[in-house]
């Protein structure tokens, strides 16, 4: 149980640091994308204020590279373009800044362009860029565009964004690898100091396991004493006086779960290793159920068995014992005379699974495998038992590897325990 709560505590602890860091980087990395894109539109739209009105207006000759003519000037070379410059855009960003100019027909072939502030771009290119933006705004490529209608078709400026990509790029690609580094690390610490931190779990869980088990043995003494001494009474009385068999009763009941809390208490040890052996799972379910049918004959309920015969490696007497505690649950509180236990396989796992009616709310009910759990919430002891059975039954389960659920439709109650296919 302790390796499990410090596999779920290690678990936890990742995942919500792993969360938050995780959190904290992609709105970085966002922000920082966000904020080259929101840079890359108030370049287009500082240079493009001179450039997409009168740039790429002479037609080219025939035979000649088209180009267009640039404005005599760029934005920011005089005067009342620096006045109207934002303040985050730098001064000499007309001068650095590498953008060309298309101008298309309404059908988007090339008509005009200019190449002057970009090298790269050759002009079988344009044809190709101007087909892909098909957006106001976007990215292709490397490229920043804006696409602006005009009376006799389009006009593109495309803003060469290659540097400001690839710092993006490599930002992220940075704090991709200083996180795996970083949460490697958290990994190793909470790993190495989960022990530490649950020391306390570990030793108050030592403590109850040892005075379960110290009970139980030291309550054995008495038990047996009170027995042997009724049976002495029962020879001067007779067996048909009611308080003898009240005691017996009682002393009964308190032995039987003195027993299952110590054995929860042994089955809970981590380094108990259960003995196993090659088995007939369906022959054994048989006869444990055998052992219950006048049990449930007296109550009125009849037990029914199905299943294939399957060789299971495991411990026979625990899952005799868990057979066992099923079917005394369902005599004590089927609202029906029908009780199945079945087992099958089902891929890599073997089901066993008993049936019997029950009047509960449709879905999980978990609650039912809680040590002293009772249905009744007054407790009261219409019906024998002490709500141990059910928790017995999830730790034999869990014993060897499976697990059991408690599954209601509002008219049947299906107790499933899967345990995994082991062959020595």
């Amino acid at each position: 149980m302790i390796k499990r709560l410090r596999k779920e505590f290690i678990a936890i602890a990742l995942s919500v640091v792993a969360a938050v860091i995780l959190v904290i980087v992609a709105g970085i990395d966002v922000a920082n994308y966000i904020d080259m894109k929101n840079d890359a539109d108030k370049i287009i739209a500082f240079v493009g204020t001179d450039i997409i009105d009168s740039a790429g207006q002479k037609p080219s000759e025939p035979g000649e590279e088209p180009r267009g003519d640039l404005p005599s000037g760029f934005p920011g070379d005089r005067g009342e373009k620096a006045e109207i410059r934002p303040k985050d855009i730098p001064q000499e960003i007309s001068f650095s800044a590498r953008y060309f100019v298309v101008n298309t027909d309404a059908e988007g072939n090339v008509l005009f362009f200019d190449l002057d502030r970009i090298a790269m771009v050759a002009s079988s290119d344009l044809q190709r860029l101007v087909d892909g933006a098909t957006k106001e705004k976007g990215f292709l490529g490397n490229y920043r565009y804006q696409k602006v209608a005009t009376e006799t078709g389009y006009r593109y400026l495309f803003l060469d964004c290659e540097k400001e990509i690839t710092a993006c790029r490599t930002f992220i690609l940075s704090s991709v690898i200083i996180t795996s580094v970083g949460l490697a690390l958290i990994a190793l610490f909470v790993i190495l100091l989960s022990k530490k931190a649950l020391a306390p779990v570990e030793e108050s869980y030592k403590k109850q396991k040892r005075f379960i088990t110290d009970a139980g043995h030291e309550l054995k003494t008495p038990l047996t004493v009170i027995s042997a001494n009724a049976e002495l009474l029962e020879l001067d009385v007779g067996e048909d006086n009611e308080w003898l068999r009240s005691i017996k009763g009682q002393v009964q009941k308190l032995s039987t779960l003195t027993k299952e809390l110590v054995f929860l208490s042994r089955v809970d040890e981590a380094d108990r290793v259960i003995e196993k052996t090659n088995f007939s799972l369906k022959s054994a379910l048989e006869e444990c159920a055998e052992e219950f049918k006048e049990a449930a004959l007296v109550a009125g309920k009849s037990i029914r068995q199905e299943g294939e015969d399957i060789s299971f490696f495991g411990n026979e007497g625990m899952i005799r014992r868990a057979a066992g505690l099923l079917l005394d649950n369902a005599i004590k509180y089927a609202e029906s005379a029908d009780i199945l236990l079945s087992v099958r396989k089902e891929g890599k796992w073997v089901i066993v699974e008993e049936k019997n009616a029950a009047s509960l709310p449709k879905g999980e009910h978990p609650e039912l495998f809680e040590r002293f759990y009772r249905g009744d919430p007054s407790r009261s002891n219409a019906i024998e038992g002490h709500g141990v059975g059910l928790s017995v039954v999830k730790a034999i389960a869990e014993a060897h590897g499976g697990d059991i659920t408690a599954t209601s439709d509002g008219k049947t109650i299906t107790f499933r325990m899967t345990l995994p296919e082991q062959k020595k």
